[in-house]
């Protein structure tokens, strides 16, 4: 799995999902350290989830991209 977070100035990319919460009725998304400890807090503007097929490994990976503000 591969999320990641698009403020428009950067991107940062998380393959642990529970360095990533996302809130949809605040429409908060909340980035942790490996000790559980908030690091940013963004706003929600559009997420996308896709499929990325790498055939030469046989295997899918799911991509989560949250656009943020």
């Amino acid at each position: 799995m591969k999320i990641i977070i698009d403020n428009g100035d950067s991107i940062q990319v998380f393959h642990d999902s529970s360095d990533v919460s996302v809130l949809p009725k605040s429409k908060l998304v909340r980035t942790f350290s490996d000790d559980g400890t908030l690091i940013n807090e963004f706003k929600l503007i559009d997420k996308k989830i896709a499929l990325d097929d790498d055939l030469e490994k046989d295997q899918t990976e799911i991509v989560v991209t949250l656009h943020v503000s």
